[in-house]
């Protein structure tokens, strides 16, 4: 009986691809609430680093893949690292994406259409994706982490913006499921 059971094991066990690539965390949901680069203290944390899903205060190290600020027409103004400091360990690609999907009928990530390293502009009530090379997957064979971000709404007169997001914080996978992503 128990040579049927792992005669039975070892053949489940031989159909999966032991170097197949699996996501090892859930995708994370964050609300974030950001003041301007522009006409807020620089105490007030301006930035948001993907792959921990955190609010941040803007450095000159780059400590931060996304800032944020607020233009003359009350749209929010989404700045890569590169595009503030030049960050200490390197030059690392952020990439934009628009999209005309409403935040929640967004499932992945697209493979192309991306935009590197330039400033977007977003009004609030829209989405947009990011995709970010980060130093946290430095060792990893997919080097990039993924985002999908909703402006919720813009305080002009406090300089603050608020905004909800789900990050796959695991390299390379671009699904946007609730818990861990298959892809």
């Amino acid at each position: 009986m128990w040579l049927t059971a792992l005669a039975a094991l070892t053949i489940v066990a031989a159909c999966e691809d032991p170097f197949e690539i699996t996501a090892s965390s859930p995708n994370i949901d964050a609300t974030f609430e950001v003041w301007a680069i522009t006409g807020s203290p620089s105490a007030y944390p301006s930035g948001v680093l993907l792959p921990q899903a955190a609010v941040v205060r803007l450095d000159a190290a780059g400590s931060f893949d996304l800032a944020f600020d607020i233009d003359q027409d009350g749209r929010v103004k989404v700045l890569p690292v590169s595009s503030v400091v030049s960050p200490v360990t390197g030059t690392r690609q952020i990439f934009f994406q628009r999209t005309s999907l409403a935040y929640n009928q967004i499932i992945d990530a697209p493979r192309d259409g991306w935009v590197a390293d330039s400033v977007l502009l977003i009004n609030p009530g829209q989405a947009f994706l990011v995709r970010a090379t980060t130093q946290f997957c430095q060792f990893s064979t997919l080097q990039d982490i993924y985002a999908r971000i909703l402006v919720d709404s813009v305080i002009e007169s406090e300089r603050r913006i608020k905004m909800s997001a789900r990050v796959n914080p695991n390299c390379g996978f671009r699904a946007f499921v609730s818990g861990i992503p298959p892809y």
